[in-house]
């Protein structure tokens, strides 16, 4: 076969890459071009021949989407081989906002999100990319409730009676597969046609609500999970305002209530939560992004209760204390699908208040009557327990093993209480090193002061450097156990150089805790960092959010930045309310696992299937 050569001069080199007709011309070789390949092939490059740096211009397209098709020409160049834009293999990082061949990228009219997405020039082994960001002005949502000619009611001037948004809180992190929001607000005197416009660099779109959903003034307006989805998939990592707008008539004067800022996580949330539901009187779990939680265990199986629970990593293990933990029943290992499937049987003999997984999932770090004590997961024998003199008090409660296994962390006990999950004046916040199944000393990070502020409830950041935690303030007898005069604080525990971080001060988590002294207890990390640099947190708390009174515990989450964290200011987002609870229920002590496992697609909410022994998204 023939090829055709594209010269391009290259010093003092000659390089014979065919054996053709053509010579070789000095100081110039050639790619090929391949009869048979396609406009995005390689171009039948000879593997001897070297491309270097591909460099793809323009470097950065913004387009909007307005309803029209957009096109854009894109140029690569090789700085030893030059324009190699025919020659090149084009793609798009998301393939379904566009087509694209020869370096023409056409994005059509019918495009449902927005975002930042890499247009790709590949040859040989190397490749240059360049960023294209797509604003999308979706089309207006006119909801039911409101006329049909609703957007005509906004032409009027500004300076009316500003609406008063509830919900979302102002400054939130919200996870864009986490669906089903719910916006609240307080219609301006005589509004009755309300905008709710959402606006990012990349994504703008309006809602139109009528009257009948504000009842007393009270609006609530329910977005649709396929169009909120695309809303968080269009602004991932950025900032969106929210704002509601109120008009009386059709072209009147028209009020505007302040911006509500949205932070979209740089990718979807993961993982699911075990979590105790007083209602059941045992365990319910839910794969984040679910619309509602499944039973895991009710009613204790057979011992009228099950709560206090620790869930390996990998979710395939819970280790269950049953019978409330006051009787001496006993607490067992079960399986993350089917909890009738014990590792052991129960038995007084073997018994904990908390408990929590080494990394492995081989071991649990347990207490009881504040003696903590590492036990097979296996058959729940004792394998070392730490002695006083290596606490350094009385006794310790709630341990946590650090992702990484080298540490625990647990709260240390000035005196024992009668019942470890009933702490009473207790206690201070400590680390403990494991290294090599060896304890070393406890190590204070934060140091309580009983009958007046004690702290509690310790979990580790995925990157085993940081611990959440409870601090209750008091008079008198401190007692734990759905303590209300609680708040959330964060403090450095492992230094860079893998030590503990003693003189560390205490981070107030002012916007993650949202109201103090509202029951704001059980903070668990999620088990997953995003960026390096974003994590979520969850816990439970009794406040009210939107026109939802505060009264049973419910679960909330919210988004922290470490890398503020690391500059000693309040690095929490506002919360958001996970939807797919019951009101009426009390919940709380949720437990961040990696995935949900499964036997059968019933083990998983109604949108999950179960696939491979886990419950994943159904698709479509």
């Amino acid at each position: 076969m023939l090829r055709k050569f594209l010269p391009l001069t290259l010093a003092g080199l000659c390089v014979s890459v065919v054996v053709a007709s053509t010579a070789c011309t000095p100081n110039r070789i050639g790619i090929g071009d391949d009869d048979d390949a396609g406009t995005d092939g390689d171009g039948g490059l000879p593997p001897d021949v070297k491309v270097g740096t591909i460099r793809v211009s323009p470097s950065t397209t913004d387009l909007t989407i307005n309803g029209t098709a957009q096109t854009v020409k894109f140029t690569a160049k090789s700085d030893l081989l030059g324009d190699i834009t025919d020659k090149a293999g084009w793609s798009v990082s998301d393939s379904s906002i566009g087509t694209i061949s020869g370096g023409k990228l056409t994005i059509g009219s019918s495009l449902q999100r927005g975002g930042s997405y890499k247009v790709i020039a590949a040859l040989g082994t190397s490749s240059g990319s360049a960023t294209v960001n797509i604003k999308l002005i979706a089309p207006d949502v006119v909801d039911p409730s409101a006329p049909a000619d609703a957007k005509d009611w906004f032409t009027g001037s500004d300076g009316g009676p500003a609406p008063q948004v509830t919900y979302p809180f102002d400054n939130t992190m919200m996870a864009p597969n986490v669906l089903q929001l719910a916006t609240q607000w307080r219609a301006g005197s005589g509004q009755s046609v309300f905008r709710v416009r959402v606006a990012g660099p990349t994504y703008e779109r309006n809602f139109y609500v009528g009257s009948s959903l504000c009842p007393s003034g009270q609006c609530t307006f329910n977005v649709d999970d396929m169009v909120w989805s695309a809303v968080g998939h269009s602004t991932l990592g950025q900032q969106v305002t929210m704002k509601i707008s109120g008009s009386g008539s059709r072209g009147g004067i028209v009020g505007n209530s302040a911006d509500v800022h949205i932070t979209f996580s740089p990718e979807d949330i993961r993982g699911g939560l075990y979590y105790f539901s007083p209602t059941i009187q045992g365990i319910k779990r839910v794969p984040l992004g679910a619309s509602k939680p499944v039973d895991f265990i009710r009613n204790g199986d057979e011992t009228g209760c099950a709560g206090c629970h620790a869930v390996s990593r990998d979710g395939k293990q819970v280790a269950v204390e049953y019978g409330s933990g006051q009787t001496g029943v006993g607490s067992t290992v079960v399986d993350g699908a089917n909890p009738k499937m014990r590792n052991f049987a129960l038995r007084s003999s073997i018994s904990w208040n908390f408990a929590w997984f080494n990394p492995t999932g081989d071991k649990l770090i347990t207490n009881w009557s504040g003696t903590l004590t590492v036990r097979d997961a296996k058959n729940g024998q004792a394998l070392q327990t730490v002695s006083s003199s290596q606490i350094g008090g009385a006794g310790g409660a709630m341990p946590e093993w650090s992702p990484d296994g080298k540490w625990f962390a647990f709260v240390r006990q000035p005196s024992l209480s009668t019942y470890d999950f009933e702490l009473t004046n207790a206690g201070d916040i400590v680390v403990m090193p494991y290294n090599g199944g060896s304890f070393g000393p406890a190590v204070e990070l934060v140091h309580g002061k009983p009958g007046t502020e004690v702290h509690f409830w310790p979990s580790w950041s995925p990157d085993s450097q940081w611990l959440v935690f409870n601090t209750m303030t008091c008079s008198g007898s401190c007692q734990q156990y759905n303590a209300v005069t609680t708040r959330l604080r964060l403090i450095r525990a492992i230094d860079d150089a893998g030590n503990p971080a003693v003189g560390s001060v205490p981070i107030e988590l002012g916007q993650g805790t949202h109201q103090p002294n509202q029951s704001n207890n059980w903070p668990k990390f999620a088990p997953f960092m995003q960026n390096n640099r974003y994590v979520f947190i969850v816990y439970s708390a009794k406040y009210g959010w939107g026109f939802n009174s505060g009264s049973n515990p419910q679960l909330f989450m919210f988004g922290l930045d470490l890398d503020k964290a690391k500059m000693g200011i309040d690095p929490s987002f506002q919360p958001v309310w996970l939807p797919f609870q019951e009101r009426n229920t009390g919940n709380h002590s949720a437990i961040w696992t990696t995935d949900v496992v499964c036997t059968t697609n019933t083990d998983c909410p109604g949108e999950f299937q179960c696939i491979s022994n886990m419950c994943v998204p159904r698709i479509g």
